[in-house]
């Protein structure tokens, strides 16, 4: 549905306190298109609509949204109820939300959250925004070089919902220390008894958490890259940066490249003025 649309319709609904009419909406409008337009909307409109949106539909828009925008909303909720919403994104979008909110907001929710999902939080918030570190998410797949092919497909199948993305699976040994990556493309072909050390590519790029975000985001995009593991300084694998974070990246860095472009032409005509 487009924006202008369904801008008028959404704000209809909301004067009327027609959530079940919002709800209903919900159905045949995409998460990307709530984020689009709740910016445009008042505050009390925003409350209102995040009461009204199903309750699976709502982590989806806030991973849209600019993290400030998404903090926000989260403000409006109950900590139960914001734990819930966080649990459900991806860590590393779940993050940068969190990274928008004080300490002492930010605490309550991440107490309120499943263990697991927390830790995931805390671990990627210790590194700094704009490092690998900041920008990757520990929702990867990483198996043990002594599995056969078939064990491993097997092993696959059973973490799929969970992982951010199956084109690429790590091998990891016993301390977690980056060996390999296998594609899903080679592991499919392959015979079934086959050890994934032979499956393996063992030389694939990798970054250090500490390395710049941007210059991860630059390796993925030059390499035409699904994803890049992040080691530490000892080559453990500590999670993982996709394609749509690079692509976030880079369009910031864009951004800010433009912005300074156009500032120093201001400054260039004063001069000549």
């Amino acid at each position: 549905m487009e924006r202008e649309t369904l801008f008028p319709e959404v704000r209809a609904l909301l004067d009327a306190r027609q959530t079940a009419g919002i709800a209903a909406l919900s159905e045949r409008v995409s998460p990307a298109a709530w984020a689009d337009i709740i910016p445009s909307l008042e505050t009390a409109e925003v409350v209102t609509l995040v009461q009204a949106l199903p309750e699976a539909v709502l982590p989806e828009v806030l991973a849209d949204l600019a993290p400030a925008e998404a903090a926000t909303i989260l403000r409006n909720l109950t900590h139960a109820e914001a734990a819930s919403v966080l649990e459900a994104m991806a860590p590393d979008d779940a993050t940068d939300v969190v990274d928008e909110l004080p300490e002492a907001e930010a605490e309550p929710i991440l107490v309120a959250m499943r263990p697991d999902d927390a830790a995931d939080i805390r671990e990627l918030l210790a590194y700094p925004p704009d490092s690998a570190g900041g920008l990757m998410t520990p929702a990867f797949v990483a198996i043990s070089p002594d599995l056969r092919a078939d064990e491993a497909i097997a092993a696959l199948r059973r973490v799929a919902a969970e992982a951010e993305t199956l084109y690429c699976v790590y091998v990891v040994d016993s301390a977690e220390h980056l060996l390999g990556v296998l594609s899903l493309h080679s592991l499919v072909l392959a015979s079934l008894r086959t050890p994934v050390a032979a499956l393996m590519a063992p030389d694939t790029v990798r970054v250090r958490a500490d390395s710049p975000a941007v210059d991860a985001a630059r390796l993925l995009r030059d390499r035409n890259l699904l994803a890049v593991p992040v080691v530490d300084d000892e080559n453990h694998l500590l999670g993982i940066i996709t394609a749509d974070d690079a692509i976030d990246v880079l369009e910031d860095e864009l951004a800010g490249e433009l912005l300074h472009m156009a500032g120093t032409d201001a400054e260039e005509m004063d001069r000549r003025s």
